[in-house]
Formats: C-alpha cells, structure tokens, sequence
C-alpha cells in the first residue's frame, strides 16, 4: 500500500453555526483505500476537539459545555 505525505498542505479550521476555530497548518496524507476524511488526535487536540460519543457524533470545544452533533461537511477545499 502506498500513500502519499504533503508536509504543511493544509489550514484547517472548524466553522460552526456560532463559530470558528483555527486555523491550523497540518500536513497531508493521501490514501489511495480511504475514502473518508481523518483527523489525527493532535490535530482535534490543536482545535479544541472534545468527543464525547463517537458512534452518535457528539463533541464539544475544550472551553464550552454546549454538546454538539457531526454534520456533512458543506465544502471542501
């Protein structure tokens, strides 16, 4: 399996309904068998990233207590 390593490829950032947080320089890993897009736990840890469940999407920022639900993203760039 090959994959490819972009170092410093990307700003990532959070937007929310009521917020933005970031941006974040992270390098890129490209995979020619993943679909989905991944986050390392650096990366969650850099934007304030709380999970609270997994399976049922649920997370806050590090300095909230409002809960949160994963969406689709709306854009990708």
């Amino acid at each position: 399996m090959r994959n490819y390593l972009i170092p410093k490829a990307l700003d990532v950032y959070v937007l929310t309904d009521d917020r933005v947080v970031g941006f974040i320089k992270c390098d890129a890993i490209i995979s020619l068998l993943e679909y989905e897009v991944l986050i390392s736990d650096a990366l969650a840890e850099e934007l304030g990233i709380v999970i609270l469940a997994l399976r049922t999407g649920l997370w806050r920022f590090k300095d909230e207590n409002k809960v949160r639900t994963s969406e689709a993203p709306l854009y990708w760039f």
